[in-house]
């Protein structure tokens, strides 16, 4: 998996994620794109259009494993979150920010 199809993925993967909430308003909240700006240490940080009614702009945090602070070393098909985990998404829909943190997700 390259870049470009990690993050046309992971768009998809936040949207099921966002279903799976308690809270109503967040299960009709839906991604409907993301955008990487800063490649920083031990995260990507960007911006993500989200929302129950609109196209909300959201910013993001991506939270990577040690040693991939480059695009070029990041191994994107490990970051995407398997269909059958879930806890690694914290959304703060009244500050319009997500923090995507893939390895933290348990079993659902």
């Amino acid at each position: 998996m390259d870049e470009r199809d990690f993050w046309a993925r992971l768009e998809h993967r936040i949207t099921a994620e966002f279903r799976g909430f308690a809270d109503e308003e967040l299960r009709r909240t839906w991604c409907d794109g993301l955008i990487a700006e800063e490649y920083a240490a031990g995260e990507v940080r960007g911006l993500a259009w989200c929302g129950p009614g609109g196209q909300d702009r959201w910013r993001f945090t991506l939270l990577l494993p040690p040693g991939m602070d480059s695009p070029e070393q990041i191994d994107w098909s490990a970051l995407l979150p398997d269909d059958r985990v879930t806890g690694w998404l914290s959304p703060d829909p009244k500050a319009g920010t997500m923090t995507i943190d893939p390895l933290s997700g348990v079993p659902d």
